[in-house]
This record gives structure tokens, C-alpha cells and sequence, in this order.
């Protein structure tokens, strides 16, 4: 597993878990909120996995800089940003290994 994979499952896991406690009245956040949350997550798990992490990086990439703009939009909301912030982070400045 490389680094790129191991952030997008990891953020995706915590994303996914976030949005779905909304759904089950555990967490009060906002439902576009939720949805936000459990659709990216799921987007970086598949970014993560499919086709043994093919587009991981431009999963990291994509969905950082909407996790950064949904920040801002939210009335800068910093777990938002901070998390869009890495995942940019992370998809430039880690070059992904590729398998043989």
C-alpha cells in the first residue's frame, strides 16, 4: 500500500463514517453535509482501490481542492480545508509507486 493509498482510505473511511452517523441521527451536522461526506468518501475508497490504485492520485488531487472549496463555502470551515489541504498535499508531493 502506498502513502497515497493509505491517506485516500483513510479519509475516505472517516468521511464515509462522518456522513453516515448523520443519516442515523447519531451526529447533527447538515444533510447536504452528510451526503458530501459519504459521496467523496466513498470516491477516495474507489480511488484508492480500484484497478490496484490506478487514480489514486487524482482522486487525492480532485477531491482535496472540492474538500477545500466546501470549506470555504461553509464558512471556512477548518476540518474541511485541513483536509482538502493534505490530500493536495499528499497527491503532489508523493509520487505514487506503480506495480510491474
Amino acid at each position: 500500500m502506498t502513502i497515497q493509498q493509505a491517506w485516500a482510505s483513510i479519509i475516505g473511511l472517516a468521511s464515509t463514517v462522518i456522513g453516515t452517523l448523520r443519516f442515523l441521527s447519531i451526529k447533527n451536522i447538515p444533510r447536504i453535509d452528510a451526503w458530501v461526506h459519504v459521496l467523496t468518501g466513498l470516491t477516495f475508497i474507489a480511488g484508492a482501490w480500484l484497478q490496484k490504485g490506478k487514480f489514486v492520485r487524482i482522486t487525492n488531487f480532485s477531491l482535496g481542492i472540492i474538500y477545500i472549496l466546501f470549506g470555504i463555502w461553509g464558512g471556512f470551515n477548518w476540518p474541511h480545508m485541513i483536509a482538502g489541504i493534505v490530500s493536495v498535499i499528499i497527491s503532489l508531493a508523493v509520487k505514487p509507486v506503480r506495480s510491474k
